[in-house]
């Protein structure tokens, strides 16, 4: 499985990590449309999922967290790949997970991602990553935990697009 890492630029080798953090973003597929989240009141874009409780799955772990913040009932597919970031004492391990949509439910978001305001519906990939470009551009503090986020995501789109690509 691929693994992609993103450092910051305190990173060393022989620095020792407090915490990592796992989580699970769930990759759902509609011919060249990736589902995804936009934020209304925030320049994020993202890949529903989130961190993974204790003594939970991957697999339950995205099944819950689509459901929690968007209302789709998936069935997991297979990992796709992993982005590592590496950031002040923090390594956030993110598993991007391949789904199937197979259903809707009622939505129960956390009171973070309500105060997003997420808007969910299924993007066309290249127009995903040119999104998540313009966001980058636009973040003026490169260190910032926003343009982590979407620079993660803007890698996960790249990886997605290929995906996308080497189907056709």
């Amino acid at each position: 499985m691929k693994i992609i890492e993103i450092f910051d630029d305190n990173y060393s080798a022989n620095r020792v990590y407090e915490k990592v953090r796992y989580a699970v973003r769930a990759v759902i597929l509609d011919g060249d449309k990736v589902f995804v989240e936009y934020a209304k009141n925030k320049p994020v874009i993202m890949l529903p999922g989130g961190r993974i409780e204790a003594e939970e799955s991957k697999e339950d772990c995205v099944i819950r967290e689509c459901q929690e913040e968007c209302g789709i009932v998936v069935n997991p597919i297979k990992q796709l790949f992993v982005i590592k970031e590496y950031y002040n004492d923090v390594i956030f391990h993110s598993v991007y997970m391949l789904c199937e949509a197979v259903g809707e439910c009622q939505a129960n978001p956390t009171q973070s991602e309500k105060d997003l305001t997420l808007k969910s519906f299924y993007q066309d990939v290249t127009i995903l990553c040119n999104d998540l470009k313009n966001i980058l551009d636009n973040i003026q503090d490169k260190e910032s935990e926003l343009y982590g986020m979407n620079y993660r995501e803007y890698l996960a789109g790249k990886e997605v697009l290929n995906i996308v690509q080497n189907r056709k």
